[in-house]
């Protein structure tokens, strides 16, 4: 064999080592990505198993119910900006749907405080104190521990 062809096969096997170790590597990287499953009361909260199905129950009513209010509010966002960005746009429709969008984000708001309600009946002292520390922590960014300052003072 000639030198250029010795040299053409070194690099078609090189080409070919290459795109197989890349391959390998984007495999094993997907293969890593495996859906997080959501997170659940039980570990938060140390529920009994009967207080588990109960308030599953309750969230599980409050997550269809947000979402039908989650798209009529996407839907109202919606209609307000197309209304803002017609040239003869109403500034008393664009005013009137966004009041619109108002009650629906305000009835969501009230259905979730109803339903954090009903899973504090089903709760113990110290369960109540957890899930009040846990809304606090992402509401508030607050941080249990000893230490002082940070964002909430």
């Amino acid at each position: 064999m000639n030198k250029g062809k010795v040299t053409t096969l070194l690099l078609i096997v090189s080409l070919a080592l290459n795109l197989a170790l890349l391959a390998g590597l984007v495999y094993n990287r997907l293969q890593r990505r495996a859906p997080v499953p959501p997170p659940e009361f039980r570990g938060d909260l140390d529920l009994a198993p009967g207080q588990d199905g109960r308030v599953r129950e309750i969230v599980r009513k409050f997550k269809i119910n947000s979402i039908l209010f989650k798209e009529d509010i996407l839907e109202k966002r919606v209609e307000i900006i197309e209304e803002l960005g017609n040239p003869l746009g109403d500034p008393e429709a664009i005013a009137a749907k966004t009041e619109e969008l108002n009650q629906l984000e305000n009835q969501l708001n009230r259905d979730f405080i109803a339903a954090l309600l009903k899973i504090n009946d089903v709760l113990e002292p110290q369960q109540r104190l957890n899930m009040i520390y846990h809304l606090s922590r992402n509401w508030f960014f607050f941080k249990r521990g000893p230490e002082k300052g940070g964002p909430h003072e």
